[in-house]
């Protein structure tokens, strides 16, 4: 698998350098490959993200840069999914390796959405909608993939205290993805878990305009807020007031006015589309691996198959079947016992 992957990265760079109509062209593309190789990706994204009208190349470098400033190169990329395909557990691998990777990324979620919006601009929606495809635009299906993949990876780090000790170690509880899982059963259809208690807070309206309902959820004694948006729990990160998003901190212990300070949600744009924790795992994995599933040669499926199959057998479901955000919560809480 990975060198079959190694060689779609060689054939996507000769791809993007290809193609050139002079010669100042050709050391514009030269230069933005060198940035990449250097992983000067803000350089990259400067150079390139305020054109007004972008080519095939531009649309590729970017892909490449926000995947890089998310956490991984496109050859880390290749490095983590063979090391997770040759993990027992290769799902839970690849989510623990994708933290380590993003933590350090100040945006990972919206920088991975970017990418994924860059590599649809070259290859529209062939990926999935049954159009033979040529080989570079196979390449390309899989990187989407694997970077809508990297996304429910990333979003569920966002929900644990410590990915590694639920699927690196020996059944170590972790409180907070136990919370997780449990609110996100509550806001599916109001029901608990026997190792968790939810009390309804209150409605509270952020900067944005948007109101959530926010909710305490108890495990082990320990207490997490959530905030609810329809059935879904929506994406946050630390703590922040209310009226002011520039107050987020990771603690909200670390500030002398801590109790008017809420888990604070990731979006600040009232007319973005809402992250929810659910449906952003289950969206981004069934598509990411329809995508790669497309351009896949036997033994790749077989190791993507593995992601799908881990988080449907929680639900006693076959790898053939649509995940759901339900599906995500068993197979959570069957990880975190």
């Amino acid at each position: 698998m990975f060198n079959k992957i190694f060689i779609i990265s060689l054939i996507t760079l000769s791809f993007m350098l290809s193609g050139c109509n002079s010669d100042s062209e050709g050391e514009s593309r030269l230069e933005t490959q060198v940035m990449l190789d250097k992983r000067n990706y803000e350089g990259v994204i400067s150079k390139l993200a305020n054109r007004d009208i972008k080519t095939q190349e531009d649309n590729l470098a970017l892909g490449a840069a926000y995947m890089g400033r998310a956490g991984l190169s496109l050859s880390d990329l290749v490095k983590v999914v063979s090391k997770s395909g040759d993990n027992e557990n290769a799902f839970g691998s690849f989510i623990s390796s994708i933290e380590d990777a993003t933590k350090n990324s100040k945006s990972p979620l919206t920088d991975l959405n970017k990418a994924t919006q860059h590599y649809e601009n070259v290859v529209g929606d062939k990926c999935t909608d049954g159009t033979t495809l040529s080989d570079s635009e196979s390449d390309l299906c899989i990187f989407k993939g694997l970077t809508q993949i990297m996304g429910s990876a990333t979003t569920i780090s966002y929900i644990a205290n410590d990915i590694g000790k639920v699927f690196n170690s020996d059944g170590e509880v972790d409180n907070k993805l136990q919370a997780s899982a449990c609110a996100m059963q509550y806001a599916i259809d109001g029901s608990t878990g026997t190792n968790c208690n939810v009390k309804e807070l209150s409605e509270i309206t952020f900067a944005s305009g948007l109101t959530y309902r926010e909710v305490e959820v108890t495990v082990n004694e320990e207490k997490f807020e959530y905030l609810l948006s329809g059935i879904s729990t929506v994406i946050t990160k630390g703590y922040c007031r209310t009226d002011d998003f520039t107050t987020r901190v990771d603690n909200k212990t670390s500030v002398e006015d801590n109790n008017n300070f809420h888990v604070c949600p990731i979006n600040e744009d009232a007319n973005a589309s809402e992250l929810t924790t659910g449906a952003i795992i289950a969206d981004a994995l069934n598509k990411g691996i329809d995508s790669v599933g497309v351009a896949a040669d036997d033994d790749m499926q077989e190791d993507i198959n593995e992601f799908k199959s881990e988080v449907l057998a929680s639900s006693g479901k076959s790898g053939s079947d649509t995940i759901t955000e339900e599906d995500i919560v068993n197979y959570l809480n069957e990880q975190n016992k």
